[in-house]
């Protein structure tokens, strides 16, 4: 069972728990009323909160899942950059700083996924991490003195070093900033519990319980997935450095095909 899955679960039980105990806490208040009209004036004012709740965190659902999804494609998007630059700098095996430029991708790729793999650790390295990209960059400068050959790789490998600069720096503010803030997540825990203390309004019967607990139960699942979404390099909901791992052994084939 990986982690998420276990997270999602545990959130799922604990929203039932809390539910439920909510729930109970409701029946306990609303026993001196009696009758009828007060269900219908719970019903009426928990269908306009349900309505609202389930509105907001369907369109934060999405928009999380967007933001989860945009993460994992800008580590395709740097492992296949990387990728590029290593291929344009093999085919020029006459620049003087080919080899050097080599080494450097595979360290930058390397502590890349280090970062990804354990992101407060590798922290303090991260300025280094920048610098050494840099350093790639300006190591196959423009000369034009240099055959057309030669400017048209180095070309295509400044344009593909922009755009991997731009995608770092995406990883970089990411890793810092979560996509969901504080007011949703206030937003969140009013309305569950005050629908969960609404629900006491009816009567404990099995099937208004399980209907209940299912509710609670996904509510729970749904927040841990929105947290989860969130803040895709940290933990539980942390994206994989599985394309850089890949990367790097596709530069070992490259390296003995040579």
């Amino acid at each position: 069972m990986t982690n998420i899955t276990l997270y999602v679960l545990l959130a799922g039980v604990a929203g039932t728990a809390a539910g439920l105990i909510l729930q109970a806490i409701g029946r306990a208040a609303f026993s001196q009323f009696k009758g009828d009209d007060t269900k219908d004036l719970s019903s009426i004012v928990g269908l306009r909160v349900s309505a609202i709740f389930g509105i907001a965190v369907g369109l934060i659902f999405a928009s999380t899942a967007a933001h989860l999804m945009e993460a994992k494609r800008d580590a395709l998007e740097e492992a296949r950059l990387v990728t590029t630059l290593y291929i344009l700098t093999a085919n020029s095996p006459g620049h003087a700083n080919s080899g050097t430029v080599r080494d450097d991708l595979k360290q930058y790729a390397k502590r890349s996924a280090s970062e990804l793999d354990d992101p407060e650790v590798t922290e303090k390295s991260a300025l280094a991490t920048g610098r050494l990209l840099l350093k790639i960059c300006r190591e196959m400068a423009l000369n034009g003195q240099e055959p057309a050959e030669m400017r048209w790789i180095k070309s295509e490998f400044q344009r593909s070093c922009g755009k991997l600069i731009d995608v770092r720096g995406k990883k970089r503010i990411g890793a810092k900033e979560k996509h969901i803030s504080t007011p949703f997540w206030i937003f969140f825990v009013i309305s569950f519990g005050f629908l969960a203390f609404l629900f006491g309004v009816y009567d404990p019967r099995p099937i208004n319980v399980i209907f209940a607990s299912l509710f609670y139960f996904a509510t729970g699942v749904t927040g841990m997935l929105i947290y989860a979404a969130s803040d895709p390099y940290h933990d539980p909901g942390k994206i994989s450095s599985a394309p850089l791992v890949k990367l790097l052994d596709r530069i070992d084939a490259i390296d003995e095909g040579r």
